[in-house]
């Protein structure tokens, strides 16, 4: 992979390089995540040039090389940047740290890569964060290998929503009281209402949160993720 042209990209995050480079982190449709090197754009004379170069900016980048990082070799921006400020703003870092953390480099998931800008668009719309951010963390779980079945408990019995369940990582839901006493606690109609991604339903964002937490957290080494904490901390204060 020595020379790549006009790679569909997102950048997930930057970080200075010497005087005035940048390395960049990006997520592409069909490379994955990889880092390149943006030499001289952090100058006053490529400040136009920088400011394409942020999260949320669907680009079209070309590189060369033959390590592990490559160099910048030219860009350019496919669309208007999806406007997010506020709470979209974080909920648009926080998946990129999420995918940062998450994927491996040099592993394509378009799918991921539909999913991240279809997420993009619906945050960039005023959609409710929460709803996005569950149905995104569900996705990247399913493409990780660590998708649940919403409709059959370990057994294989349909989920009554008239039952309680306990949730088990890796292995799924059983029935009460038949699971530890440490599992998480799930009511049927809840479990339901997400396998139907009927969010209207009270307590089914709440439950899809904390299933999601309890498959992340480890995958992350239960690291704080920068951009949850802060998104946490904003959404208590309003």
């Amino acid at each position: 992979m020595n020379n790549v042209e006009l790679a569909q990209s997102f950048v997930l995050h930057s970080r200075p390089f010497k005087e005035s480079s940048l390395i960049l982190e990006l997520f592409t449709l069909d490379h994955g995540r990889c880092n390149v090197l943006a030499r001289g754009v952090r100058g006053s004379k490529n400040s136009h040039k920088r400011a394409l170069l942020q999260p949320f900016q669907p680009l079209a980048i070309s590189w060369v090389g033959r390590s592990e990082l490559k160099t910048l070799k030219g860009f350019e921006a496919t669309e208007r940047s999806y406007s997010l400020v506020g709470v979209p703003s974080l909920s648009g870092l926080y998946m990129n740290e999420l995918m940062l953390k998450l994927l491996i480099q040099w592993d394509p998931h378009p799918d991921i890569f539909q999913c991240y800008q279809s997420a993009l668009f619906r945050l960039s719309g005023n959609e409710n964060p929460s709803v996005v951010l569950r149905e995104f963390e569900l996705q990247l779980i399913d493409e990780l290998g660590y998708g649940i079945d919403w409709l059959h408990d370990i057994h294989g019995d349909t989920i009554d929503s008239e039952l309680d369940y306990g949730f088990l990582p890796e292995q799924g839901f059983v029935i009460l009281p038949q699971a530890p006493k440490n599992a998480l606690k799930a009511q049927g109609k809840h479990i339901e209402a997400i396998a139907n991604h009927d969010w209207e339903q009270s307590g089914s964002l709440a439950l899809a949160r904390k299933i999601g937490r309890t498959i992340i957290d480890p995958l992350v080494g239960y690291k704080e993720l920068n951009s949850r904490k802060l998104l946490q901390q904003t959404l208590a204060i309003r």
